[in-house]
């Protein structure tokens, strides 16, 4: 049996001396928050307990507020009294400085997986970080393009909205609460910020970039040095490059949610599993495909060659969570494998061990895999979506006891499979004792 361990990496933060009592209240309100996930977990809520503990959080963070200066202070104020109205799913606070957005306080109920997509109590906190901004805006300035390239017939394409893809940010996690904190740190979160949510409405999305690159960094890049043959190529990113490689794949991913006709919905409903994890490989492929576009300015160089890798290794640290049906995301990863294994643009050598990435191979089957997804979503193609999901076995059983053939390598006890947060605050500016 596979033994997995966590990687523990260290946060450390130098907060001004005069948001102290501020930051106070927006930690002490994600202690609130993991209470009322462990309530409800343990099947002991109930509507007062649920409203008195909501009511703590609100009057946690109103006294948290009276310590900063009169304009920030009435600018939090609206946030959290906007909060005090009810959350549909998640509600993020932002604590300005000087002018600037500066801590993010993201609370509500998100889908869970894990339980039957029940919504959970959530909560994270953040440092806001715009480092990333301009690659965001630039990626986003060659959309059109990117998709307009996409060989498949322009009834398939539909009528791509800019305005409908998720407004994206970047925050420097702090801590995480409820839902959130689960033993696989998420590396985004998306919300619709008050409105109705379905995935159509998911209006922002908040990415956790210091877990996402940390993430990559102790597992996703461990397990290229030991398992791709080819992993030389990403062996000396560094922590800026990496994001922005990372940054740039999930950002085409988002896109790809929101891009081609989808016919396939009023054919299953949104929640089916079938449904959900060829979502989530049609993103994936139109990620990827959307990655070549770039080869000419965000890309340059051997950069394309680098971010294919960097997906690559991302690929097989989903595949590592096992148990395909009950996560859309990992199901995706292993179809993903399994087609580019059977096509021929990754191999594995049983004599090293390793696997190969026939790079320009693999642009040809995104491609092709790309352009079948694509046509099953846009003729609502049930028996050819059914077919896709458990062309390699039945995706019910696949996963769920040990990996197939030589995906075992990737159990290897000495890789953590997942990472925890130490926050400690730099110089001891902010005493939470």
């Amino acid at each position: 049996m596979c033994v997995r361990r966590s990687a523990i990496f260290d946060v450390f933060v130098d907060f001004d001396r005069e948001l102290r009592e501020t930051i106070r209240s927006f930690l002490h309100a994600l202690e609130y928050v993991d209470a009322l996930y462990h309530i409800q977990c343990a099947g002991e809520t109930s509507f007062v307990l649920e409203n008195s503990l909501f009511g703590r959080i609100i009057e946690t963070l109103k006294k948290g507020a009276l310590y900063i200066s009169d304009e920030e202070r009435l600018d939090l104020e609206r946030k959290i009294d906007h909060l005090a109205r009810g959350i549909y799913d998640l509600c993020s606070i932002t604590l300005r400085r000087k002018g600037e957005d500066y801590i993010d306080l993201t609370i509500g109920k998100i889908f869970s997986p894990d339980k039957n997509y029940r919504r959970y109590y959530s909560g994270v906190i953040g440092v806001i970080n715009k480092s990333f901004d301009s690659l965001i805006r630039a990626y986003d300035e060659k959309m059109d393009f990117s998709l307009g390239s996409l060989p498949i017939p322009e009834e398939y394409k539909g009528s791509f909205i800019r305005g409908n893809v998720p407004v994206m940010r970047c925050i420097d996690v702090l801590s995480f609460a409820g839902e959130l904190n689960i033993r696989h740190k998420p590396i985004c979160v998306f919300f619709s910020g008050g409105g109705s949510e379905n995935l159509s409405t998911l209006s922002m999305v908040t990415v956790f970039i210091n877990v996402y690159v940390r993430r990559f960094e102790l597992i996703s890049r461990e397990i290229a040095r030991r398992y791709i043959e080819n992993y030389s190529i990403i062996e000396d990113l560094d922590y800026k490059t990496t994001a922005g490689l990372l940054l740039l794949w999930l950002r085409g991913h988002d896109i790809g949610h929101f891009y081609g006709v989808d016919s396939l919905e009023k054919m299953m409903s949104e929640l089916d599993r079938t449904y959900l994890i060829l979502h989530e490989l049609k993103s994936d492929m139109v990620a990827l495909y959307n990655l070549r576009c770039l080869a000419d300015d965000l890309l340059r160089g051997d950069m394309l060659a680098k971010a294919y890798m960097v997906s690559i290794s991302e690929m097989f640290r989903y595949i590592r969570r096992d148990r395909f049906y009950n996560y859309a995301d990992t199901a995706s990863a292993f179809l993903a494998y399994m087609y580019f294994k059977e096509s021929g643009s990754v191999e594995f050598d049983v004599r090293t061990k390793k696997f190969r990435i026939n790079l320009s191979k693999l642009e040809e089957d995104i491609e092709n895999l790309n352009t079948n997804l694509l046509r099953i979503f846009a003729e609502g193609d049930m028996r050819g979506a059914t077919e896709l999901v458990n062309r390699w076995g039945d995706i019910k059983e696949l996963g769920q006891h040990s990996f197939p053939h030589e995906l075992r390598v990737l159990e290897d006890a000495d890789i953590p499979h997942y990472i925890d947060l130490n926050f400690t605050i730099k110089d001891r500016v902010l005493d939470l004792d």
